[in-house]
């Protein structure tokens, strides 16, 4: 639960501070060719969020620079490859997270 609220205070800023205009994004609607190109949202707040998203989905409320990099690096490679998959699929398969 703790690492829930974690998440959800993380996304609400990052995507306050990307989106001055205040909308609302759907995370699992954007491609890794958006995520790449930074057209949604900066591809350094997503990126945290998805870092966020996976220590979730592991109930672990640590976050290291280490970890975040990683999630960057592995879902970069992927989404390079693979420019119109779901940035979700991305996590699905090179990090095992859940949708």
């Amino acid at each position: 639960m703790r690492a829930l609220r974690i998440a959800l205070a993380s996304l609400v800023a990052i995507f306050a501070a990307a989106q001055a205009s205040a909308q609302i994004v759907d995370v699992a609607k954007i491609s890794c060719k958006q995520y790449l190109t930074g057209k949604i949202v900066r591809q350094d707040y997503l990126t945290l969020w998805l870092s966020g998203y996976l220590n979730g989905t592991r109930n672990d409320t640590v976050i290291e620079t280490g970890t975040v990099q990683h999630v960057a690096d592995k879902v970069g490679t992927y989404c390079r490859a693979n420019l119109d998959a779901g940035l979700m699929d991305a996590v699905q398969n090179v990090l095992g997270a859940g949708k």
